[in-house]
């Protein structure tokens, strides 16, 4: 098949989270099974042309946006060395000296323009895609536009699979600041009216219109239908039960191994796995932490309510008590009460307590220094964070609910099944019962180390959600069709 992925973030070029991880890894894993898979997304400013040159492709047009015309081109390079990646370029909608990747101010015109430009690629690459695989928000308007083409259009036949990432996120334009009345029901034509595109919902307009709905875990799909866990999206998909599905993502492991992670001091694997331990003293050393032989906690991060921050406050004292080590590594928005604690607890406790902004460098370093990965999450629609753990040897303590429920299994001491340590309620009491089992089992050094083992030698690698995705792209070419398919809830 001919698949076309369109996104916000890929990484290398753009990421602010798990998104732009995932579309490092998923089109190569497709593409390794026989499809033709490409990628497009924005070239932003933050993207470095002598870090990653790009390649001009075609020549100059125009994008009609609100009956204006304005020039835009397109650029090219290989993400990965494997899947071409395309890059809309435009100095009005994603101007070059722009610091950052998202600008509120500017509201949603510039992905209504990255929507209505994806037709203008497709026409400069003389290239028309079997599916077109949208990720998030940013391209939820392309299953809306192509639902309401004409026939004779060369891109009416085109199926559509939108997968959601985080339901919190539906647009740059906050939400729940719209009047009740301008809220988008996501039926229609987007609006050409551009007074109007502050209101677009693009999530709800991909989930409505697409031929296929995914999400990326399928505990998540199941909170995803609930109104009280679905951030108000659970309205557009309960009609759309019979085509809305959980895969779980997978982990790059060719990005995310110890063995060949060039950040680390010390490479090391489940057969060499002592060697872990140089890379806890680099941590403590680089950290300026004492170099103990105690449990060191680690998270990787954004710091946000999401993540579980504020079951952490709640805690801290009791955990101080237990003459840990907290290392927390990640980016906050300014003025961040969350950042404000941290900074001031590591003044209070020097020898206990590190926050450091993140770099890859350090997040790698997180996962292969610490003994425990915290991931108390409100909500967590798949997560990296415990997959990545487990593979650098490092036991995470996670909160039942998404793709954590998904994928980690609470240690159970009596038959010495699990990978991790789960709690339930979202409480500083139920995580604090958590850490303290997993503190308990840290002591018991054999078992520890057997625990340790186990999780390296899991794999949670693409190779199955990307065969997951490739029967979903023929169930959309059928349900396109007005043909019957049938895909297994569990599966």
């Amino acid at each position: 098949m001919n698949i076309l992925m369109i996104a916000g973030e890929v990484a290398p070029y753009a990421k602010t989270g798990g998104l732009g991880e995932v579309m490092a890894a998923l089109p190569k894993a497709v593409r390794r099974l026989g499809h033709d898979v490409r990628v497009f997304m924005p070239r932003y400013g933050t993207i470095d042309r002598q870090t990653y040159p790009l390649v001009p492709i075609g020549k100059t047009t125009n994008l009609v946006v609100g009956g204006e015309k304005t020039p835009i081109s397109f650029s090219a390079s290989i993400l990965a060395q494997e899947v071409p990646i395309y890059f809309l370029e435009s100095a009005v909608y994603f101007p070059p000296d722009q610091a950052t990747i998202y600008d509120s101010k500017r509201g949603n015109l510039p992905f209504y323009a990255f929507n209505l430009s994806v037709f203008r690629l497709l026409e400069t690459l003389d290239w028309v895609p079997d599916i077109i695989h949208v990720h998030d928000w940013h391209a939820g308007l392309i299953p809306n536009i192509i639902k309401y083409l004409p026939a004779s259009s060369p891109f009416a036949g085109i199926a559509t699979v939108e997968t959601i990432h985080n339901s919190a996120y539906v647009a740059i334009a906050d939400q729940w600041a719209i009047p009740e009345a301008e809220r988008d029901c996501g039926e229609g034509l987007p609006p050409t009216d551009l007074s109007k595109v502050k209101y677009i919902n693009f999530l709800k307009r991909g989930i409505v219109n697409a031929d296929i709905v995914t999400t990326v875990s399928e505990q998540y799909a199941k909170e995803l239908v609930i109104p009280g866990t679905s951030h108000g999206l659970s309205e557009a998909l309960i009609p759309r039960l019979r085509t809305f599905f959980g895969i779980r993502n997978g982990v790059d492991y060719s990005y995310w191994n110890p063995m060949f992670d060039h950040h680390l001091p010390v490479n090391y694997d489940y057969e060499i796995m002592h060697r872990k331990y140089d890379n806890k003293r680099a941590l403590q050393h680089r950290l300026n932490l004492p170099i103990l032989d105690v449990p060191i906690l680690g998270m990787n991060s954004r710091i946000t309510e999401q993540k579980g921050f504020s079951l952490i406050l709640k805690i801290f004292d009791k955990l101080m008590e237990k003459g840990v080590q907290l290392v927390v590594v990640g980016d906050a928005t300014s003025g961040s009460s969350y950042v404000e604690f941290l900074t001031e607890k590591m003044k209070l406790y020097p020898n206990q307590v590190s926050f450091r902004p993140y770099s890859e460098e350090l997040g790698s370093l997180v996962y292969a220094g610490s003994d425990i990965f915290l991931m108390p999450s409100l909500f967590e629609p798949s997560g990296l964070g415990q997959l990545v753990s487990l593979r650098y040897g490092t036991i995470p303590v996670v909160r039942r609910t998404g793709g954590l429920a998904d994928t980690i299994s609470d240690y159970n001491p009596r038959n010495h099944t699990g990978n991790g340590f789960v709690f339930d309620e979202y409480t500083g009491t139920a995580l604090a019962e958590a850490i303290w089992r997993a503190l308990d089992l840290w002591d018991q050094k054999d078992k520890w180390w057997n625990l340790m083992q186990h999780g390296m030698a899991l794999s949670y690698s693409w190779e199955i959600p990307a065969k997951k995705y490739v029967r979903i792209y023929k169930a959309a070419l059928k349900e396109k069709a007005g043909a019957s398919w049938s895909i297994p809830k569990r599966w």
